[in-house]
């Protein structure tokens, strides 16, 4: 989600695990003929009033689903014995938070503010996480942003790029996205695509990136891809992030307007 967006409520998330069927407004086809995606995007936007940014995260359907919660479920288990923080499971992360040293992790009582040490230590948890995503098989991670354009318009080209590419391959993929449900635009984007030649499928998935955590595992990629880009001199730190761990060229795309 965007910087300047407010602290997340501190009470243990409820987990979800999304069906692959689309929203509930959406038809549906019989069980007979549902077609499953060979893969999953989990999308989180970052940017601000010059740049627009999406992360995500690709996972291979089954079996990298399964490795990728894993990683990350022992990621977030390792967080419980910190010194520095109390975290428990199903405390939604927040990468804007975490390196601002915000949020009720570092502020559990009213009044008493966060030591340097606390701070830095929270803002390694970004850190932390980007490396086991790095260390995860399988997973394709990547960034597209543009400057000066809508986050509408820039989601609405990388889902006409990634379902090109997926026709190409001949495979078929499945968008989870942070949102609550409201975001027309982006639904929209994906009713657009020619119905013959359709390898997205359905609708995005809209669901709030405390409900599950590789959602938030994209917000800490879009986070360091956003600092990488924009260089903000507070956050000198994390400029190398997202180059250090996905050091793939065409990690960061800049997306052309495709029309």
């Amino acid at each position: 989600m965007t910087h300047d967006e407010q602290c997340l409520t501190p009470r243990p998330a409820r987990i979800v695990t999304p069906s692959l069927q689309g929203n509930a407004s959406n038809s549906s086809p019989s069980p007979t003929r549902l077609t499953l995606p060979d893969s999953i995007y989990f999308l989180d936007d970052s940017g601000n009033s010059d740049v627009s940014l999406f992360g995500f995260i690709r996972v291979p359907w089954v079996e990298g689903r399964l490795e990728a919660d894993a990683a990350w479920a022992a990621f977030l288990k390792k967080l419980q014995v910190s010194p520095h923080f109390s975290y428990t499971l199903g405390y939604p992360l927040h990468a804007v938070d975490l390196v601002a040293g915000r949020g009720r992790l570092l502020h559990p009582e009213a009044g008493t503010a966060p030591t340097a040490l606390q701070k830095s230590a929270a803002a390694s948890i970004v850190l932390q996480g980007l490396e086991v995503l790095s260390q995860v098989p399988r997973l394709a991670i990547g960034s597209v942003y543009r400057r000066r354009a809508s986050r509408e318009d820039l989601y609405a080209d990388l889902v006409e790029m990634v379902n090109d590419r997926h026709a190409e391959a001949g495979s078929r993929c499945k968008f989870i996205v942070d949102g609550n449900g409201t975001e027309r635009a982006l639904r929209a984007a994906h009713r657009q695509l020619p119905t013959d030649r359709r390898h997205v499928l359905g609708d995005p998935l809209l669901i709030p990136a405390k409900w599950i955590p590789l959602l938030q595992a994209a917000d800490f990629v879009a986070h360091a891809a956003h600092q990488s880009l924009v260089r903000h001199p507070r956050r000198a730190f994390m400029w190398d992030w997202y180059p250090r761990f996905f050091p793939d060229a065409a990690a960061l795309m800049n997306l052309e307007r495709r029309h």
